[in-house]
């Protein structure tokens, strides 16, 4: 073989190294990211699911697979192989190389995601105060004047004594009086009249009835938790059919400061959920997207009124509850998402995590690509102004097939975002959207705990009264 044929073998297999080497760094990459992503449900925010696990990936790696094949049938073909190349010492020298590249290139996303990096970070807007929206008030419209009765000139001339006649007493015109206004009837916040049966006038009143149905599905249904209070109801009920298990806190709130958020924007400060829970007192209480410890380069970001990260949202879903108690659910792949938009409509929470588990109609949504797997779910429902509800899925995250029987000694196995779309569709919310599940899932109530919570949060979404 000449000089020049030996180059072009040379180039050829450099090339197709490369190519071989690249797949084994980004299939190696995709190995761990399937993993992580499947057995850990809020990892997806931070290392970009939708780049590393769907169709960027998906179509990357078989096109360099094939590439690197052909490479190498042509080298082959052509009598350009040497042999020696592919001996013991070479393979395993490869092989280091590739795993340290690997690493390095996970180290990099997550690094990146994570925010290690302190320069790599957009600066932080928050916390602004959001424009607070005036409540409007019914017009209160002015007293009608009474009529004046017209004096004719014979009443004059009547009413007037003739020369030296005495007269006759006055008798005293009273003062008009003026009809009082009627005072609004006060409208009770958020549910005007509505579900008045619901709360109290009086102290709160809080039960634990533990009073049971069946379903016709054979799903048993257990209120387990009220309460009663001015501005608050709360009603928690369990549901278990065979092994799955899950909880709905209907909630009912006149005022929406009723519906707090609590947090600490920096990631070393949290805590646990039943702690944030009980320093905060409130009555009932999940955790929620985990902002601060979520790609810090990325959502609007807003708590109690107060703007706390004013980023751009480009891979996960928004939710957005406003001043006025409406919801909305963003899909960031359909839904346009102009924040300056959403801040001047008063907003009062907002959320990026995800997905958003309805359509604009209240149907369910499915064929989630990425984090379809059973795992322990958190998530936010709206029904009107007023009227929300928080849902915890128990779960084990090493359980993954229902049709075995659930779950191994007698654990519940969770859900798949297919199936609590369908559940939350079916149970009438108008709006359900996804927060951070897993390890943070959970939900506290009345020193009661439900959930897998194994692991601490930055924030909570909660009830106080």
């Amino acid at each position: 073989m000449n000089k020049n044929g030996e180059q072009r073998f040379s180039a050829l297999r450099t090339v197709a190294m490369i190519f071989a080497n690249l797949t084994a760094i980004l299939s190696a990459n995709y190995i761990v990211f399937y993993i992580l992503d499947h057995f850990n449900p809020g990892f997806h925010f931070v290392v970009r699911s939708e780049f590393f696990l769907t169709k960027y990936l998906h179509f990357v790696i078989p096109v360099l697979m094939i590439l690197t094949a052909l490479l190498y049938l042509l080298v082959y073909a052509a009598g350009g192989a040497k042999p020696k190349r592919f001996q013991k010492k070479n393979l395993i020298l490869i092989l280091v190389i590739d795993v340290i590249l690997a690493g390095a290139f996970a180290m990099t996303v997550n690094a990146r995601a994570f925010g290690w990096v302190k320069w790599l970070r957009p600066a932080e807007t928050g916390p602004v105060a959001i424009a607070t929206r005036v409540p409007t008030q019914a017009p209160t419209e002015a007293p009608t004047p009474e009529p004046t009765a017209e004096v004719t000139p014979e009443q004059t001339e009547r009413e007037t004594p003739a020369p030296g006649e005495t007269p006759a007493p006055e008798t005293p015109t009273p003062e008009p009086t003026e009809a009082p206004t009627p005072e609004p009837t006060p409208i009770p916040g958020l549910l005007g009249d509505k579900y008045q049966e619901k709360f109290s006038e009086g102290e709160p009143v809080i039960t634990e009835p533990n009073t049971s149905e069946t379903l016709a599905d054979g799903t048993v249904k257990t209120l387990v938790y009220t309460y009663a209070g001015k501005s608050v109801a709360i009603e928690i009920h369990h549901y278990k059919k065979d092994k799955q298990e899950y909880q709905i806190a209907d909630l009912y709130v006149r005022d929406l400061d009723k519906l707090t958020a609590v947090f600490e924007n920096d990631q070393g400060k949290a805590k646990e959920l039943k702690v944030f829970a009980r320093e905060s007192k409130a009555l009932v209480a999940i955790n929620s997207d985990y902002f601060s410890n979520n790609a810090n380069d990325e959502g609007l970001i807003i708590r109690n009124g107060m703007l706390i990260r004013n980023h751009t949202c480009k891979h996960s879903d928004l939710l957005v509850i406003y001043q006025d108690g409406t919801v909305r659910g963003f899909d960031v792949k359909n839904d346009p998402i102009n924040n300056e938009e959403i801040l001047a409509s008063y907003p009062y929470h907002s959320f990026y995590f995800g997905p958003t588990l309805l359509d604009a109609d209240g149907n369910a949504r499915s064929n989630f690509k990425a984090l379809n797997a059973r795992n322990p779910r958190t998530v936010f429902g709206y029904y009107e102004p007023g009227h929300y509800a928080f849902l915890c899925v128990l779960g084990d995250r090493t359980i993954r097939n229902i049709e075995t029987g659930g779950g191994t000694d007698g654990k519940a196995p969770g859900m798949t975002l297919d199936e609590v779309s369908a559940l939350c569709a079916s149970l009438g919310m108008k709006v359900a959207y996804n927060f951070d599940g897993g390890g943070s899932s959970g939900m506290y109530w009345n020193e009661h705990y439900f959930g897998h919570n194994s692991r601490i949060t930055g924030d909570i979404l909660a009830i106080v009264d």
